[in-house]
């Protein structure tokens, strides 16, 4: 096994690229602290660590349920290794890059509940809730034995772990109260965060089907999973529009209309359940958080 393919394997288990949803929600939580006057507390080089520490955690979360997923669905993928010597673990025969993967899973969650308990530390004991919420969250999405994805539930506790409640509890660490604002305010580009994985269960329609995995698109068919699609798509726009009206927003978040081109690209593409549907709709929700971001950043 040459070491370079066998590093771009983990690299492609980790999917860095997903990794602007973690990203976007743990500063998204920081924008709205920022609009609250509670990002910074005097203590300079106490805030850039919690923002550092913050992101970090959320990040590391998310790359233990990219590696979990991995591991639960590498037998579906037939990608790793599969000529090697298997050994039981976990009651199937596994290669070793697989069990690798799952433990690099298990670690990533391991760090994740350090980070976490360090920020309690030093923040609020108000964090533990969330923190444990996230963590079992992001095993189960695959992990056995709960495998809530072939329940249908992946896409609606995806949009839950990685977005009201990531965001939620960023800003919990910075202000140690919890609201419900940074929740409504971060509703337009966290709706994306369903939209990207309704383009995945879209674009694996067929084989989902076909073996028997249960997904949201599964349940509710193709076209009514284009349907939701679309509707959460129009709802980031039509809500970024609303709170502009209501002064919840300043005026230059109007700015993401600019994407829209993107957008009926991304949604032309997964409705054909066309492989660029996914890498389109990340792109998607890489341009149109970004905007938003600096917008309330610097507003």
């Amino acid at each position: 096994m040459k070491i370079t393919k066998f590093l771009n394997e983990i690299w492609k288990a980790s999917r860095p690229l997903s990794l602007t949803l973690a990203f976007y929600s743990t500063t998204l939580g920081m924008a709205v602290a920022h609009l609250e006057g509670k990002l910074f507390s005097g203590n300079l080089a106490f805030d850039l660590k919690l923002i550092f520490l913050a992101t970090l955690a959320g990040l590391f979360v998310q790359t233990g349920t990219n590696f979990i997923n991995d591991y639960f669905e590498c037998e579906y993928k037939n990608l790793h290794f599969s000529d090697s010597k298997k050994y039981k673990f976990l009651g199937k025969k596994r290669n070793p890059f697989d069990i690798l993967i799952f433990l690099l899973g298990i670690l990533s969650f391991l760090i994740t509940a350090l980070l976490g308990l360090y920020i309690i530390l030093i923040t609020t004991k108000k964090l533990l809730l969330i923190g444990l919420i996230g963590i079992i969250g992001g095993y189960a999405y695959t992990g056995e034995p709960i495998v809530y994805k072939k329940r249908g539930l992946g896409t609606p506790l995806s949009f839950v772990l990685m977005g009201p409640l990531m965001v939620m509890g960023t800003h919990l660490a910075f202000t140690h109260y919890y609201s419900w604002r940074p929740v409504f305010l971060g509703l337009p580009i966290s709706l994306l965060i369903p939209v990207l994985m309704l383009s995945n269960e879209l674009r694996d329609f067929e084989r989902d089907s076909s073996l028997g995995i249960k997904t949201l698109t599964v349940r509710i068919g193709f076209k009514r999973a284009k349907f939701l699609y679309l509707t959460l798509l129009s709802s980031s726009y039509l809500l970024t529009i609303l709170f502009v009206f209501l002064n919840l927003y300043p005026l230059t978040a109007l700015l993401t209309l600019l994407t829209i081109p993107l957008a009926l690209k991304a949604y032309q593409n997964a409705a054909r359940a066309e492989k660029k549907g996914v890498p389109i709709t990340n792109q998607l929700h890489l341009s149109f958080g970004l905007i938003q971001l600096l917008t309330l950043f610097l507003s």
